[in-house]
């Protein structure tokens, strides 16, 4: 009886740890939103149309969300109105994804509130907090949802690297299933030193914003790319990242050449350059 009720998660882990899945995607699940002064059927609604606009959006990975009903309910846990952060990360790890994402959708009015949270499930930690508003009540909710989407998706990092220079073509590990698409503009960062505390744990990494690539053929896992400004050469190990807004970089500048000072040009000292300077005679 163990080994039947043991064997869904089993078939969950193998499927999320196959090599054909993409794993610059984030895995992600969307629990039952907490319903406050609104039906749970319309909190229910709002979740599953958040479930499946952030498939569309190409950025996640989407747990179905009766999947997730049927694993919870093997495991007797209940995944409505779950707001505590330390819970959600409990229910992440049962489903084996990287992110929760948990929230809210109430009413004050007319206007409708979804507030949401992202929760990475390896480090427990608070990763994106976002609401929108929908002032014009249920039937706002649709245009809310997506632009929820598009802000999370924005906040969430997608990245990759430059894995080969060849010419004026740049080829990055980011592609098609990634949600990259052809004229698109990413970023390219150069890491630096590490940070460290007092006690030497690592606590970050320096970072340069050296330039930009626009995506030029966009394949399955990878892209082409040519360069649309730097202020260094571009190295193979740079970071690519998707940029979320226009990408301001000023080239630097080739130093200017200094003007060669003729010898017949420099002053002579203590010269008065009010006078003429006289040839002294010659006895």
């Amino acid at each position: 009886m163990k080994k039947l009720f043991l064997l869904p998660t089993v078939l969950l882990a193998v499927l999320f740890s196959s090599p054909l899945l993409s794993q610059s995607r984030p895995t992600i699940a969307v629990l039952t939103l907490e319903a406050k002064n609104v039906g749970q059927e319309t909190a229910d609604a709002v979740a599953d149309i958040l479930s499946t606009e952030l498939f569309n959006s190409q950025r996640f990975k989407v747990i179905e969300r009766q999947a997730i009903l049927r694993i919870l309910e093997e495991q007797k846990l209940q995944m409505t109105g779950v707001t505590d952060m330390g819970k959600a990360v409990e229910i992440g790890k049962i489903l084996n994804v990287e992110k929760i994402l948990i929230g809210s959708v109430s009413r004050l009015g007319e206007s409708y509130i979804i507030n949401t949270r992202l929760v990475d499930v390896k480090t427990a930690a608070l990763e994106v907090a976002q609401n929108v508003t929908s002032k014009r009540g249920e039937e706002g909710l649709t245009g809310a949802i997506t632009d929820l989407v598009e802000k999370l998706s924005e906040k969430v990092q997608v990245e990759g690297s430059i894995i080969r220079i060849k010419g004026e073509v740049i080829l990055v590990d980011l592609g098609v299933n990634h949600g990259m698409s052809e004229n698109q503009e990413v970023r390219v960062v150069r890491l630096g030193d590490v940070v460290t505390d007092l006690g030497g744990t690592v606590i970050g990494q320096a970072e340069d914003l050296i330039g930009s690539l626009v995506l030029t053929a966009v394949k399955g896992d990878y892209s082409e790319a040519r360069i649309g400004v730097a202020k260094t050469p571009f190295r193979v190990g740079d970071k690519v990242r998707i940029a979320s807004g226009r990408i301001e970089i000023e080239p630097v500048k080739p130093p200017e050449e200094k003007p060669v000072t003729k010898k017949s040009d420099k002053p002579k000292k203590n010269a008065d350059p009010g006078q003429a300077v006289s040839t002294p005679p010659v006895f």
